[in-house]
């Protein structure tokens, strides 16, 4: 990736969060680099070539931080005022912005109350969902927002997964793994989905992955062990078409194994910021269902936003058997994407929002 234009750079606080300070120099950088890849928050680092990190003394000089806020709010109001004592300019972001999450988050008045605070102490809120733009709003209506999901680099040929696939493209790949998180409809999407694979002769691909809502003995012991996956195993004894796939993989392993399908199918009702479009935009397949921002920015006439079930069933259908079709709506979704969800885009808005702010 070509260097900005200007040397504007973000640094990106996860308070006390699990993954290790990173910087991108190069942006989104090679497939194998080392680290987290630059998905999700870490997009926002990536696309300014700027940096990661979980310590609010990590930027050390005055600059433009976006601060992660997750469950614990007042650890969050800790930082921010560390952080702009320090001479900061802090835009601060909800880390987990599905609506049921965000709903557990304010069961306690305590957290909600700490919420408040952080929006009348920062500098600014960034939306990384169309729901969660309101909810700074409530906190404060006087706050500047800015309405900025995460990009993804499909700017960049390094970042074109199919250019790995030389074999011809077959079959579903299910974009939910969490079996027992209800919004994800997981379970309801392999049920319906099998009954059309299987007269469609086209197999299926699914994760049987980590659980995030088990009770806390089960979600410790979690760790070690798959609770998802003897659901999964019985399922596809009756569904012979359906590979489980239980291994924990690397980024771009995952997504290789994603590219090599027709198109990514999943019924997610959680109103995501929408990895699961992403990850399929970086793979080139279409993306039918869910009602994350990505999959309705990107994906408008694929996504289920406003759709039954039926007819997301019925799109699926036609994108197995119209090729035409099917690379139509890719193309679409480029072009939307390049317009609204790239690495080169995101930046320039990120430059704009902060340089309001000063």
């Amino acid at each position: 990736m070509s260097a900005p234009s200007s040397p504007f750079q973000l640094a990106v606080i996860s308070p006390s969060g699990k993954d290790q300070p990173q910087s991108f120099p190069n942006g989104a950088g090679a497939l194998r680099s080392a680290g987290h890849a630059p998905v999700n928050f870490h997009a926002y680092a990536a696309c300014t070539h700027g940096t990661y990190g979980s310590s609010p003394a990590e930027p050390d000089k005055p600059s433009a931080v976006l601060l992660l806020i997750g469950g614990k709010m007042e650890r969050a109001l800790q930082s921010l005022r560390t952080l702009k004592k320090a001479g900061h300019t802090v835009v601060i972001t909800l880390k987990e912005t599905g609506l049921s999450q965000i709903s557990s988050h304010f069961q306690n008045f305590a957290q909600w109350t700490a919420f408040q605070q952080l929006c009348s102490e920062a500098d600014g809120a960034l939306a990384t969902t169309f729901d969660t733009q309101p909810l700074y709003q409530s906190a404060n209506q006087k706050l500047p927002i800015a309405f900025i999901p995460p990009p993804y680099p499909v700017e960049e040929t390094e970042w074109d997964i199919s250019r790995q696939i030389t074999k011809e493209k077959k079959g579903v790949f299910v974009g939910t793994r969490q079996l027992f998180v209800a919004s994800r409809n997981h379970a309801v999407a392999l049920t319906l989905l099998s009954p059309l694979t299987t007269e469609l002769n086209e197999p299926v691909t699914v994760i049987s992955g980590r659980a995030s809502d088990l009770p806390p003995l089960k979600r410790l012991l979690n760790k070690t062990r798959d609770y998802s996956h003897a659901w999964h195993q019985q399922f596809s004894q009756n569904h012979p078409h359906v590979r489980v796939i239980a291994k924990q993989m690397p980024t771009v392993d995952y997504l290789g194994v994603m590219a090599t399908h027709k198109l990514v199918f999943q019924l997610d009702t959680s109103a995501v910021p929408g990895q699961v479009a992403g990850d399929a935009l970086l793979c080139r397949i279409p993306c039918v269902g869910g009602n994350g921002t990505a999959e309705r920015l990107v994906y408008p006439d694929l996504c289920g936003h406003g759709r039954s079930t039926g007819e997301i069933l019925d799109l699926t259908r036609r994108l197995l058997t119209d090729m035409s079709f099917r690379q139509a709506q890719m193309d679409q979704a480029l072009a939307l994407a390049k317009d609204k969800m790239c690495f080169s885009v995101a930046r320039a808005q990120l430059q704009d929002f902060y340089q309001s702010l000063d």
